[in-house]
C-alpha cells in the first residue's frame, strides 16, 4: 500500500496544482481518458518479469506495474518490450512508461525522461560456491572464473587478476561452475541472483562478492514529462517504495538475494 507522500501527489495532479507547459499532461490524461495505464515490461527476465505457468505476467516489476496502475485507479495492460523497442514504443505513444529492467545511462537520459529516484540496481557479480571462501574481488587474482564468451563483464574479473573461462552459452557456464571447473561466473548481478532464486541445484551457492559498477534501474517516460505532472507522480510513487519498505518486501518474496541499493534507499528516505 502506497503512503501519504505519493497519494498526496495524486491530488496535487488533479486538483492541478503541479503546474506544467502545455503539452506535459497527455499521458495523464491519456490515461484518465482511457481508464488504462499501458506499461511496458520485460516477460523473459524471471524473476523480474516473466509468463508464468499459467501464461500471465508475474515478477518484481510486474508487481511494480500493478502498483502504479492501482494508484492511478487505472486498469494496468502490460505490453512486452525488448531493449530495441521500447524506446521508439514510448515515443510513439504505443506505451504511457516502461518499467522493464532499463539501466540509467547518459546516452539514455538523452533519450527518455528517466524518473528519479531509481527503483532498482544491479552491477557485476560473481555467483559461487560458499566453499570458494571469495570475501574480495582480489580473491579472484591467479584462478579460473566462469564467463559469456565477449562478455563485457569479464572485464572486471581480469581487472582483479581472475583468468576467464570462456563459454558459448549460460547453461555450458552454469554446468561449469557446479562441476567446479572454475572457482564462479562473473555477470550481471540481477542475472545471478535470478538464477540462485529459481534453481534448487544452486544451494550452498551465493553471490559471493560486493557488487562492482552497480547500474541503478530507472522508470522511463516521454523527456517532456518527466518534470511534469506524470514524472513528478511517479517520482513520488519510487520515493514511497523505498521509503516504506514494498520493495525490500518484494525482494524477499521473489526470493532475491540483499540488493545494497534498495537497503541503502530504504535507510536514506523513510
Amino acid at each position: 500500500m502506497l503512503g501519504p507522500a505519493a497519494r498526496g501527489a495524486l491530488i496535487l495532479v488533479l486538483f492541478g496544482f503541479f503546474t506544467a507547459p502545455s503539452g506535459h499532461t497527455q499521458t495523464l490524461e491519456r490515461v484518465a481518458e482511457k481508464g488504462e495505464v499501458v506499461i511496458g515490461v520485460t516477460n523473459t527476465f524471471r524473476p523480474y518479469g516473466y509468463v508464468d505457468d499459467s501464461g500471465g505476467f508475474a515478477g518484481l516489476e510486474i508487481d511494480l506495474a500493478n502498483s502504479i496502475a492501482e494508484f492511478l485507479g487505472a486498469k494496468a495492460r502490460l505490453v512486452p518490450v525488448a531493449a530495441a523497442n521500447r524506446i521508439p514504443w514510448l515515443r510513439q505513444n504505443r506505451i504511457d512508461l516502461i518499467l522493464a529492467s532499463m539501466p540509467v545511462t547518459e546516452e539514455r537520459r538523452a533519450e527518455v525522461g528517466l524518473i528519479d529516484p531509481p527503483y532498482y540496481a544491479s552491477g557485476v557479480a560473481v555467483l559461487a560456491s560458499a566453499e570458494a571462501g571469495l570475501r574480495a574481488w582480489r580473491d579472484l587474482a591467479n584462478r579460473h572464473v566462469c564467463g559469456l564468451r565477449n562478455s563485457a563483464y569479464n572485464r572486471v574479473a581480469e581487472r582483479y587478476g581472475a583468468t576467464i573461462v570462456p563459454f558459448s552459452t549460460s547453461p555450458e557456464v552454469e554446468e561449469a561452475v557446479l562441476t567446479r571447473r572454475c572457482v564462479g561466473w562473473v555477470f550481471d548481478e540481477a542475472t545471478l541472483a535470478g538464477t540462485l532464486s529459481q534453481r534448487p541445484r544452486w544451494a550452498g551457492h551465493t553471490l559471493a562478492l560486493v557488487t562492482d559498477e552497480p547500474r541503478p534501474w530507472a522508470i522511463g517516460v516521454p523527456s517532456g514529462e518527466r518534470e511534469g505532472p506524470f514524472g513528478q507522480l511517479l517520482s513520488n510513487i519510487v520515493t514511497d517504495w523505498h521509503r516504506s519498505g514494498h520493495l525490500l518486501g518484494l525482494q524477499e518474496k521473489w526470493g532475491l538475494p540483499p540488493n545494497g541499493f534498495l537497503a541503502d534507499m530504504n535507510q536514506r528516505l523513510r
